[in-house]
């Protein structure tokens, strides 16, 4: 008779201290990763926290000490631009007032128009409106000439540097080459505080 032997068990897994062996790499790095990151919130985040509240407060007492905070200063070029272009906060309601801005405007733009060659057949100063940071002056004029002298005329203005818009334009051709430009104007002046320079 053959003796049949009763089922042994499965088969113990070993995948103890031979697998342990194998990825004890990758067990360190994350051993150091959870030490590392315990640290960084444990110590350096307040300290972090800490060093953005001290910035914050320097700033509030006029002292920004974050690189982000400090203000670059203005290139010459514009640091001009904007003092041409500027009136002190009171003077700018005492010309706005009298009159002076608009007609200095119609003045300016009729002096440009005919050093340009245009004909200035008509020009009337517009309205004058002031905002809590700008003044803005208006002034509309009909020129007659030919298109490339008002091309020439858009180029001076441009060249001035002063805070121009052209608000409306109209163009009608008339014989002769010529045609009628009807223009609008407005100067753009800021307001600062201050006594005026």
């Amino acid at each position: 008779m053959t003796s049949i032997a009763p089922p042994s068990a499965a088969p113990v897994l070993r995948t103890g201290a031979p697998a342990l062996r194998r990825f004890w790499p990758a067990l360190a790095a994350l051993l150091v990763l959870a030490l590392l990151s315990s640290v960084h919130s444990l110590v350096f985040s307040p300290l972090a926290g800490r060093y953005q509240q001290q910035l914050h407060a320097a700033g509030d007492l006029g002292a920004p000490l974050d690189p982000r905070l400090v203000l670059a200063p203005l290139p010459p070029r514009v640091t001009d631009m904007l003092r041409k272009n500027s009136l002190a906060e009171a003077e700018a309601n005492q010309l706005s007032q009298s009159g002076f801005l608009a007609t200095d405007l119609v003045r300016r733009l009729a002096a440009a128009a005919g050093g340009c060659g245009i004909d200035v057949a008509a020009s009337e100063p517009g309205g004058v409106t002031q905002t809590p940071g700008t003044v803005e002056v208006r002034a509309q004029l009909r020129l007659r000439g030919r298109y490339a002298q008002v091309v020439k005329l858009m180029d001076a203005l441009a060249s001035e540097h002063s805070l121009y818009r052209i608000e409306r334009l109209s163009v009608v051709p008339l014989t002769g080459g010529l045609v009628e430009f009807k223009i609008e104007v407005a100067r753009v002046f800021l307001k600062r505080s201050g006594a005026p320079s």
